[in-house]
């Protein structure tokens, strides 16, 4: 995701690979960062765009935290959430970071 989120426009698989392989000893196989991708568009992490061989990929989310919070309320709904929102309120920082993770996801 990181490759993903540092990108100033949408990737390919290729691209990330690329990002991937040049911190990596053993080099991953395009296959494989091929699927993990198209499992992060079925869970809405990632957005796909253009034609098969050509495809491009976005986040949907602009950080780890937006992922974290958008699967959570996914799985759990609003029970989940409601105990973070409760301990924020003793800090408005994490409070107005909550907020903005709900606008992004709204």
């Amino acid at each position: 995701m990181e490759a993903v989120w540092k990108a100033a426009a949408p990737v390919s698989v290729r691209q990330v690979l690329d990002t991937l392989n040049a911190r990596r000893p053993k080099p991953l196989a395009y296959t494989t960062v091929m699927t993990v991708m198209n499992r992060l568009v079925d869970k809405k992490v990632l957005a796909r765009s253009g034609e098969r061989r050509r495809y491009v990929y976005e986040a949907t989310a602009s950080d780890a935290a937006a992922v974290a919070v958008r699967e959570l309320m996914r799985a759990h709904g609003q029970a989940a959430v409601a105990p973070f929102v409760e301990q924020a309120r003793a800090d408005p920082a994490v409070l107005r970071r909550l907020r903005v993770l709900v606008r992004e996801e709204s």
